[in-house]
């Protein structure tokens, strides 16, 4: 019997210092089917992924995540000015050449990390094998249930991280969503040790769709995917649709989920992946 998939800790390169990442390689005597990178988003980290990089592993491939700079456990600038999409992009970029030096991957950004993948996709298409968008819609000054997100980023700018996992914390009390414990103490945890000026200048660009026009991602020539929760995500699902429909991507809709179908049904999320990324082999 082969042994079950082991998440180990590992430390890459970005422009501002280490990345912390998960890695995860496929148990042995099991297929190769190449590498997968999975991006977080807003407030995110590796550990969003905990549930699926497992599973992605013992379908035969190594499965990588990392916390964008400043997020959770890796480096970061103090200053806003050193948070903008090109940096963004420029440590994902580093990232893949990192971890895959000759091959190209499978990219799957979520939320905030579909917003630096696709960028990244586009400047890079010849790197991915495929790129999936997951709970990642095409902006978030229109057609999204979010606060105009400079206006976010003033209330972090007076109030600190405290504004956002007070936020965070009141929408999962009215959802009736309260997480265990032990759970709710980590996401406040790695609220307070984002850096500031990450959740500010994550704010800052959001504050432009971070492709204006999605023909220009369409004809990259990657494979593209659209996953989304149908409920109480932050883009409703004719919005995924219809950005779908723009990209002439694959769509996979995760029925009583919301903006983590990641973490809401890790299980179903790997499955649709593993099964898009055998049809790019």
């Amino acid at each position: 019997m082969s042994q079950a998939p082991i998440i180990t800790p590992i430390t890459l390169r970005g422009a501002a210092g280490k990345l912390a990442a998960w890695e995860v390689e496929p148990p042995a005597g099991t297929e190769r089917r190449g590498t997968a990178l999975l991006v977080p988003g807003f407030t995110g980290s590796k550990e969003d992924f905990e549930e699926m990089l497992p599973l992605l592993a013992a379908a035969g491939y190594r499965a990588v995540a990392y916390d964008q700079r400043g997020q959770w456990e890796s480096d970061g600038p103090d200053e806003v000015s050193g948070y903008t999409l090109v940096d963004f992009v420029g440590d994902l970029l580093g990232v893949v050449d990192q971890i895959s030096p000759t091959e190209p991957i499978h990219l799957v950004g979520h939320s905030f990390g579909g917003y630096v993948s696709r960028v990244a996709v586009i400047e890079r298409p010849q790197r991915f094998r495929s790129f999936t968008l997951l709970a990642s819609g095409p902006s978030s000054v229109a057609d999204i249930n979010f606060p105009p997100p400079l206006l976010v980023a003033q209330a972090v700018e007076a109030g600190g991280q405290e504004v956002i996992w007070e936020q965070m914390d009141a929408v999962m009390a009215q959802a009736d969503q309260q997480p265990a414990p032990q759970r709710r103490e980590f996401l406040r945890e790695r609220i307070l040790r984002t850096k500031k000026a990450n959740i500010i200048g994550i704010l800052t660009c959001m504050a432009e769709p971070p492709v204006k026009d999605p023909a220009v991602l369409r004809d990259s020539g990657v494979p593209l995917l659209v996953a989304y929760g149908d409920t109480a995500d932050l883009w409703a699902p004719e919005v995924h649709e219809r950005f779908a429909k723009q990209l002439n991507a694959k769509t996979a809709v995760y029925h009583g989920s919301g903006h983590v179908p990641n973490e809401d049904v890790p299980a179903q999320v790997s499955a649709d992946l593993v099964a898009f990324w055998k049809e790019q082999a």
